[in-house]
């Protein structure tokens, strides 16, 4: 499971108190490719941050994959691990990890796209084997092709339970939910055509409530991919609530998109984050009506006038209403201090005066 490491309010002034007038926004891009070696912290100066030219290959390599195999996911991926993206205007430890995400994608894909040179594949097996698997994962009875096909899992995987083989072999459901970057996760469904009637809610990476992946109903909250499964009249709009750039995006049946969704007494949609269950919804609101922590897209949500950023270890980001967005909206002598995201008791903290 991935664990990113919620930012802490030990920060500089409005190190993530940065004011949004729209929804939350994103996006990564390629660079030149190079050999993964040297120290990764190469080009940060002892203060963490990047100097600005240095290369990052194993990220520059990921891009690269993402390029080929998921072009729409492209352009969130490179604001995050692209050679101005946020990763790396931060510390040591931030750059580490940003770096690890990029290997372990790379490895991930080169699983799910094995003949995809950009993912390090290099070509495999011919024609569509099948045969019985035994407990060590290799096939006993391969046709189609010369070579015994192999199962990179044990069989019988309960859902929950992880997974690296994108045929789900390992799985007792059949399907092995992959995220890049973080591995895989036996459940019920990869999308919501694997689902009768309703959508496909994605594993929780942050292990809180719920395991893999799972059908649902299509009710207020449930994962979609479109508007279609989103069953609950008052509910049926999917939209994204969250995401973690370049590697898995979080859309949920509710009442809105967008303000143009909402009307009357409440013409302004804010999203209700979930932390607990990494997902939340979409909810029409009444102008001024969200409290400082709750779920923003633009100012007019929030009681204090003030949406702004915040995010976890810079990857998950969040807006939230606040007390300010820069020291000018604090009294005299104060300082505007960004808010937090604490995913380990799955609370959100507005940006505050101090």
């Amino acid at each position: 499971m991935l664990v990113l490491a919620a930012c802490g309010s030990d920060r500089d002034p409005l190190e993530s108190a940065t004011g949004v007038s729209g929804g939350p926004s994103g996006g990564p891009s390629g660079g030149p490719s190079g050999d993964p070696s040297g120290d990764p912290t190469d080009g940060v100066t002892s203060s963490g941050t990047d100097t600005g030219g240095s290369s990052h290959p194993p990220c520059e390599q990921y891009l690269a994959c993402v390029a080929v195999v998921s072009p729409d996911a492209l352009p969130t991926a490179e604001s995050t691990f692209g050679p101005m993206g946020t990763c790396w205007d931060s510390s040591p430890e931030v750059l580490q990890g940003c770096l690890d995400s990029c290997a372990s994608g790379l490895s991930t894909f080169g699983m799910v796209y094995p003949d995809e040179p950009a993912c390090g594949g290099g070509g495999g097996t011919t024609g569509e084997p099948t045969g019985t698997t035994t407990e060590s994962g290799v096939s006993t009875e391969p046709t189609g092709t010369t070579e015994p096909v192999f199962c990179q899992d044990s069989p019988g995987r309960p859902d929950g339970a992880d997974c690296s083989d994108s045929s789900g072999c390992g799985c007792k459901s059949g399907a092995c939910f992959l995220i890049p970057a973080v591995g895989g996760v036996c459940g019920e469904c990869l999308g919501d055509a694997d689902c009768d009637g309703g959508g496909c809610t994605a594993p929780n990476l942050f292990g809180g409530v719920g395991g893999g992946s799972q059908c649902n109903a299509g009710g207020p909250g449930d994962g979609c991919q479109s508007d279609a499964v989103c069953s609950d009249p008052s509910n049926d709009v999917c939209g994204e609530v969250m995401s973690v750039p370049g590697i898995i995006t979080i859309s949920t049946c509710g009442e809105c998109e967008t303000n143009a969704d909402c009307g009357g007494q409440t013409p302004v949609c804010a999203p209700k984050y979930d932390l607990a269950k990494f997902g939340g919804r979409f909810d029409c609101v009444a102008a001024g009506s969200v409290a400082n922590g709750g779920g923003c897209q633009t100012n007019a949500a929030c009681a204090s006038g003030h949406c702004g950023e915040v995010s976890a270890m810079g990857l998950l980001k969040f807006t939230v209403c606040g007390e300010c967005l820069s020291d000018n909206d604090c009294g005299p002598g104060e300082q505007c201090y960004g808010g937090s995201a604490d995913l380990n008791v799955g609370k959100l903290t507005g940006a505050t005066c101090q």
